[in-house]
């Protein structure tokens, strides 16, 4: 038996989840597959699908260990969602309440790139492909400050 995934679902903790549910709505597209509530009425977890891909949101709750970056001062993970048209994307994001981290730019590895923080605390770059570059022209386009 092979211990390779089949699928890969991130899984992000929110104090609002009918808002988040909302805010990945417009911004990505998604759509509602189906949720699970615990028997006080918290929901344990709504899956979305983004395309192919799924994304499970779930209510903060801290008897489960399962905390919202503000709760926690923040999140050290960057989602990174290649998409089609990032201009829109990012533009959507930012109509709906997201926060510019770095702005939507042709970056030196090939992408046009951007990235922001949702109102949930949840750190996301999108972008789309330009170029398809070999680690060498990627090299020789790096900036020297970075």
């Amino acid at each position: 038996m092979s211990t390779r995934p089949t699928g890969f679902a991130p899984h992000l903790f929110v104090k609002d989840t009918e808002a988040a549910i909302a805010f990945y709505t417009k911004v990505f597209s998604a759509h509602e597959l189906w949720r699970n509530r615990l028997p006080d009425g918290t929901i344990l977890f709504v899956e979305l699908a983004l395309g192919d891909h799924r994304l499970l949101i779930s209510e903060e709750t801290p008897s489960l260990d399962a905390l919202a970056p503000p709760t926690i001062g923040g999140s050290p993970v960057q989602l990174h969602v290649e998409v089609e048209d990032v201009d829109r994307v990012y533009r959507q994001a930012l109509w709906a309440g997201a926060e510019e981290e770095i702005p939507l730019q042709e970056a030196f590895w090939g992408e046009r790139f951007g990235a922001f923080r949702d109102p949930f605390g949840h750190r996301w770059a999108v972008s789309t492909g330009r170029e398809h570059l070999s680690p060498e022209e990627i090299y020789a386009r790096t900036p020297p400050e970075v």
